[in-house]
């Protein structure tokens, strides 16, 4: 058989679900403390985020990030904004499916909010990992000193490919 016998449908099925992203907390006091309106406010904005992931829009997801953001991208090399927004934009960054599990959630001074946890993900196309469900525990730090929630720094760490 060809490859296109097998690809075709793979492309389908892609094709036919929608995109998903979603996050849950890890358990009941974590919940409970992401609950708290600041912490409440920078897990909308990993939602905004997720969303124009998911969409492919470059403009909300280039909003997101603070100018002087600073992330470790999929293919483990120091991203800044520009780097990030290029990814988006080119297909290194695509995902059918996007879910968090908050393990910790906590604010830090008077403008930061630290989300700890784990992703899993499936990636498609041109992305590192395309066709295979990953898995990446996270660090991020959200800021609001700007006015609104803006992710400042972000390390994903891939573990789990397959």
């Amino acid at each position: 058989m060809s490859r296109a016998t097998y690809l075709l449908p793979a492309l389908m099925l892609a094709i036919a679900l929608p995109a998903h992203a979603g996050w849950k907390p890890a358990n009941p006091a974590v919940a409970e403390t992401c609950k708290q309106p600041r912490i409440a406010a920078a897990l909308a904005a990993t939602e905004r985020m997720d969303a124009a992931i998911l969409s492919h829009d470059v403009p909300a997801f280039s909003a997101i990030f603070e100018n002087d953001a600073v992330v470790n991208n999929p293919y483990n090399k120091i991203a800044r904004k520009a780097d990030a927004e290029n990814n988006l934009r080119t297909g290194k960054i695509d995902y059918t499916t996007l879910e968090r599990t908050i393990e910790y959630a906590a604010t830090r001074g008077e403008h930061d909010v630290v989300l700890m946890g784990e992703e899993a993900l499936t990636p498609i196309n041109q992305a590192r990992f395309a066709g295979k469900h990953v898995r990446r525990r996270t660090t991020e730090i959200w800021s609001d000193a700007s006015g609104e929630w803006k992710l400042a720094v972000r390390q994903a760490t891939v573990y789990e490919a397959d």
